[in-house]
C-alpha cells in the first residue's frame, strides 16, 4: 500500500468524509498570503481533510446550539485524523505541519477594517484538491455534501499525486438563495464586485448576541438579557458561540432531499 493509500486509510478510520491532496504550488491562497514555506519550510503537498455535518443540526427549529456542537464533533474528528496523518508521515521520514483547523485565528487590518484569517487557507487548499469549488456564499461547495463540512488540512515535506477528479458543472449555480437568507446582506449577488462577502458584517452578526457590537452593549446584556450570564458562562466553559449559518442551510447543492431521489 503506498503513502496516498495508507494516508486514506487512517482518514477513513477517523470518520473523514472527504479527502484530497493538492501540490503546494496549485494551491491560490486567501488575503492576506501566507505560503505554506513560512508554516513547514520544503511543504510539497496539502492532505485535504472534509468532515460533513449534520443536515438536520443545521435545520434544528429550536436555533444553532446543536449545529455548533455538531461543528465541533466534525472539527475534533478532523484534527484527530491529521494528527495521526502527521505522526504517521513523520514515521516515514517526511515532515509534517497541521494548521489550526478553527481557532486560533488571526486579525489583522484591510482597507480599515478588521477581518479574521487562519494562518492557512483549509477552503482554497480543497479546491485546489479538487474537492469542490468556491461558492456565492464563500463557502467550498461539493458534489456530496455541498457546503455542509468543515475542513482541515495537513502540510508535508512528501511529493504525493495529486487528486485528479472530475467535479460536476456549475456546482454553485449561483441561485441566490444564500444572498436572500443572510440576515444582514453581508453577501452581494454582483459577481463584478470582488470580495462578494463582506466578512466584518458577517462576523459582526456571527459573534451577536453573546459578544455584542460594543463593549457597553455587551456590558448592558449581562444585567437585562434573561439568563444571558449562563448562557455566556457555557459557551466560555464549551467554546460555544453563536452561529448563523443560514448560507449552509438553504444552499441546494448536496441536499438531502436530492439524496433520498
Amino acid at each position: 500500500m503506498g503513502l496516498r493509500e495508507e494516508i486514506e486509510a487512517i482518514a477513513r478510520r477517523h470518520e473523514v468524509d472527504l479527502v484530497g491532496f493538492a501540490r503546494v504550488p496549485d494551491i491560490v491562497l486567501a488575503y492576506p498570503p501566507r505560503p505554506a514555506e513560512d508554516l513547514l519550510p520544503g511543504a510539497r503537498t496539502a492532505v485535504v481533510l472534509a468532515g460533513a455535518l449534520l443536515w438536520g443540526a443545521l435545520n434544528c427549529p429550536r436555533g444553532t446550539k446543536g449545529a455548533i456542537k455538531d461543528a465541533q464533533v466534525a472539527y475534533s474528528r478532523l484534527e484527530h485524523a491529521a494528527a495521526a496523518i502527521g505522526r504517521f508521515l513523520e514515521a516515514q521520514g517526511f515532515a509534517s505541519y497541521m494548521p489550526p483547523a478553527s481557532m486560533p485565528t488571526d486579525a489583522y487590518t484591510h482597507q480599515g477594517q478588521t477581518h479574521y484569517a487562519a494562518e492557512w487557507s483549509h477552503r482554497q487548499a480543497a479546491i485546489a484538491a479538487r474537492l469542490g469549488v468556491k461558492g456565492l456564499n464563500n463557502l467550498l461547495i461539493t458534489p456530496e455534501y455541498g457546503p455542509r463540512l468543515r475542513l482541515s488540512s495537513m502540510l508535508t515535506t512528501a511529493e504525493l499525486e495529486p487528486t485528479r477528479r472530475q467535479l460536476p458543472d456549475k456546482l454553485c449555480t449561483e441561485c441566490l438563495k444564500c444572498v436572500e437568507a443572510c440576515p444582514v446582506g453581508a453577501l452581494n449577488p454582483d459577481p463584478k464586485v470582488q470580495p462578494r462577502l463582506t466578512q466584518p458584517l458577517c462576523k459582526n452578526h456571527y459573534l451577536r448576541p453573546y459578544l455584542d457590537h460594543t463593549t457597553w452593549q455587551t456590558l448592558k446584556n449581562l444585567f437585562t438579557v434573561p439568563h444571558f450570564g449562563a448562557t455566556g458562562i457555557q459557551y466560555v466553559m464549551e467554546g460555544y458561540y453563536f452561529s448563523c449559518a443560514e448560507c449552509q442551510r438553504v444552499c441546494p447543492a448536496g441536499s438531502l432531499e436530492k439524496k433520498r431521489k
